[in-house]
């Protein structure tokens, strides 16, 4: 008869093997390690474990199932700084006073002190668990990065009060019931991570709380294999101080910013950043010949074999494929050229979809080899952050980067490179989040280049192009074309001018803007001469950004982006005319002057302002201060109106008001222009019908020929004194209607008291 073997009860008898007779004997007083119980002490130690192994061969396998999965959670915390595991487990007995602290023995082996706590201290067992696994997961895709902004890689302080607040926080986002909040913790652990040449200290902030739990399975040898009992840990954070980065672990990219953010303004009192962290592209096109994939390097491994085990790529300029699937190590291209010849898809196809690579490894210090697979596709999704086995994932991160498929996203410094910041400003310029390579290429913009640097991200390539074009009037616009596709071609056609463009692979490729991102790396550049910075900024345009100050004056500074689109400006206009920010600074991303004045701002060109000071973007708004100057100059108050044009379509009212009147339509400049030229003639009330005759304006009402500058009414009055007038005149000295019925009171008054 063939001897048993310990396939169903495994980590059970790896556990007999690793802990002392003691040990099992305390073990077994669990309910689910009660098969441990049947133990001799009586005898040797190796001949009571014999004994043991032989006795858990005839427990039926759905009795011990549960033991042996449970078995794991002990033999996983033995393998990884159980040290410091045990350190922090003992500094929580002696916080809580656990009653029966004086039976752990610090200076027993590992294993036993492990048992003691499961038994004894079952819920600091968790907590160090839920550390192990936190550190096992970091990297893993379901960790997002994000930023501290403005952070100084300053250190986190664990204090009740931020506890509580963190705690709050947790039970809201999560949308924890009331007894989930009671049973939620937030563990806190520090730990040095690193080689030991660059160790860098990371701050742990577990939050655990019984939510679901389950079983993770992984493909170990061939074999499927327990790996991890893992505990609901949806709102854990990663802080790494020297990168000033948080990581959140979340299956919703919602929720963990949502995390990120509550903690590092209950850390930090500081907002998140916007900054990609751990973004990475991919470069497919190498694909189209010939690649040596034996000559990628790993650290702590060898390649002993390698090949493309799939490829898919276009078949010429049509929406066709064709995938070429390996069944041994073979080489695809020799296989696709022996099969094809002159016809082969693969050196005359315009774009690869999908690559997938084998490669053979073996780690060093083991004798078995092991094998890794990585599929890439053109959407920039890797297989390898669904990698269970972190050593493997590492590995094949190496073999990628090493072949230059794979590259890390540096953000570019802030202010490092003037053509940079132009680029920057562009982007911020385009009325929407997304841009095709066309036009890229139309704005003098290098695609490739900006995606290195984190401005830009690429997506799936699409089906349209965008190309400037320009108005009659001269005015810029953008209108997007539709992509052909043929055998031989792909081009699109503008039906409007019948001009035709050729378009090459990248013309296609698709690219999202973190507007966000751009404006926060502008904020950096412009803090140091701004001052009363809001913490969050505002949801639309106009973005105030701080003040600048002026001698004893602060005046608002606001950003805007798209003056060259007449409807966008329009609507600028009317928030800042409405937002009451009186005087201000409106700096634009769009070069050139399309608008001098936006309501009561004046407009300045951030492409006019940015210098190159000593190989460094300076953006100095001391050129302003004369504008502004002038501009306070001619507002003082004068007995006769006046009107200054800057063009046919901005300029200023000035007269007997607390301030003047900035005026940017050339409608309200023609109407306002007949006033002031009648009051210096003599003639100053004007009916509807006169006023559109001189004009050349036709409106309804004065309300609505001023709709969008609310403050008309300041400069403009009935002078019918109706509560509908029919006549008007600029809002100057007393009424006509008024001093009449004045002048009519006091000759009465004087009458009588005759």
């Amino acid at each position: 008869m063939a001897q048993k073997s310990h396939k169903n009860n495994k980590h059970i008898a790896e556990l007999i093997e690793s802990a002392t007779v003691t040990a099992l004997q305390r073990l077994a007083q669990v309910d689910k390690f009660a098969m441990l119980g049947g133990i001799d002490a009586s005898l040797p130690d190796d001949q009571a474990r014999a004994a043991l192994r032989e006795h858990i061969l005839k427990i039926r396998r759905e009795d011990i199932t549960i033991a042996d999965q449970e078995a794991v959670r002990l033999l996983q915390l033995v393998r990884f700084r159980t040290e410091e595991m045990l350190e922090h487990a003992y500094r929580e007995l002696e916080f809580e006073q656990h009653a029966e602290i004086a039976t752990f023995d610090k200076s027993a082996d590992a294993m036993t002190r492990l048992i003691w706590l499961h038994v004894k201290a079952s819920r600091v067992f968790d907590q160090i668990e839920t550390i192990y696994l936190t550190h096992h997961f970091h990297g893993h895709k379901k960790f997002l990065g994000f930023t501290v902004r403005d952070g100084d890689g300053r250190d986190f302080q664990w204090t009740p009060e931020v506890e509580k607040k963190l705690h709050e926080g947790v039970g809201e986002i999560l949308e924890l019931d009331d007894e989930a909040k009671q049973n939620c913790e937030l563990i806190h652990f520090e730990m040095d991570e690193g080689d030991a040449d660059a160790k860098r200290r990371m701050h742990y902030l577990v939050v655990y709380h019984p939510g679901k739990m389950k079983l993770l399975r992984q493909m170990k040898d061939r074999r499927r294999d327990l790996l991890v009992f893992t505990p609901a840990l949806e709102a854990t954070l990663v802080y790494d101080p020297a990168a000033n980065k948080v990581h959140v672990l979340s299956d919703k990219r919602g929720t963990a910013q949502r995390l990120a953010d509550r903690f590092v303004a209950v850390g930090f009192d500081k907002p998140l950043s916007k900054q990609p962290v751990g973004a990475i592209s991919y470069e497919l096109g190498m694909f189209k010949r010939s690649v040596n994939l034996r000559t990628a390097t790993a650290k702590g491994a060898v390649i002993l074999d390698a090949w493309i085990s799939s490829i898919t790529v276009t078949l010429g300029h049509t929406r066709h494929s064709v995938t070429f699937a390996m069944a041994n190590s073979d080489s695809v291209w020799s296989v696709s050229d022996r099969h094809f010849g002159d016809h082969n898809p693969l050196s005359s196809c315009r774009s690869v979809i999908e690559v997938k690579l084998s490669f053979s490894i073996r780690f060093d210090g083991e004798q078995d080899s092991r094998a890794l697979d990585i599929t890439v596709d053109h959407r920039g999704s890797c297989n390898l952050l669904n990698l269970p086995d972190p050593r493997l994932r590492q590995c094949g991160e190496d073999i990628l980067t090493s072949l230059g498929v794979m590259k890390r996203v540096e953000p570019a410094k802030v202010g490092a490179d003037l053509a940079l910041f132009r680029a920057e400003m562009k982007l911020l310029d385009l009325a929407g989040h997304e841009a095709d390579g066309h036009l890229l290429t139309a704005l003098g913009l290098t695609a490739t280049d900006l995606v290195s640097k984190g401005l830009l991200k690429q997506k799936a390539p699409g089906d349209y192009i965008t190309v400037p074009v320009e108005d009659a009037d001269g005015q810029q616009g953008f209108r997007r074309l539709k992509v052909i596709f043929n055998s031989t071609s792909t081009s699109a056609v503008d039906e409007v001018t019948g001009e035709r463009f050729d378009l090459a692979e990248g013309d296609l490729c698709r690219y999202d803007i973190s507007k966000g991102y751009l404006r926060e790396r502008l904020d950096e550049l412009l803090r140091p001469q701004l001052v009363d910075m809001p913490l969050t900024v505002d949801e639309e345009e106009p973005y105030v950004l701080g003040n600048y100050r002026m001698g004893d004056q602060r005046i608002p500074v606001a950003l805007v982006s798209r003056l060259w689109e007449p409807k966008h400006a329009d609507k600028l206009d009317t928030r800042l005319r409405q937002s009451n920010l009186g005087l201000t600074i409106v700096l634009s991303t769009t070069a050139g002057q399309p608008r001098r004045y936006l309501g009561p701002g004046i407009v300045v060109s951030l492409d006019a302002l940015a210098k190159d000071v000593n190989g460094k973007v300076s953006i100095d708004l001391a050129p302003v201060d004369a504008e502004i100057r002038r501009r306070q100059s001619e507002a003082s108050v004068i007995d006769t109106p006046r009107l200054i044009k800057d063009d046919a379509r901005s300029g200023t009212l000035h007269g007997p008001w607390p301030d003047p009147w900035t005026l940017t339509k050339k409608e309200w400049l023609d109407v306002v222009d007949v006033f002031v030229k009648g009051w210096t003639s003599g003639r100053r009330k004007w009916s509807k019908a006169q006023i559109e005759s001189a004009s050349g304006v036709s409106f309804r009402t004065m309300a609505e020929l001023f709709r969008g500058a609310p403050e008309w009414q300041t400069y403009f009055r009935g002078a019918d004194g109706n509560a509908k007038p029919r006549i008007w005149e600029l809002n100057i000295g007393t009424p006509d209607y008024l001093g009449s019925a004045q002048a009519t009171g006091d000759e009465t008054t004087e009458s009588e008291m005759a």
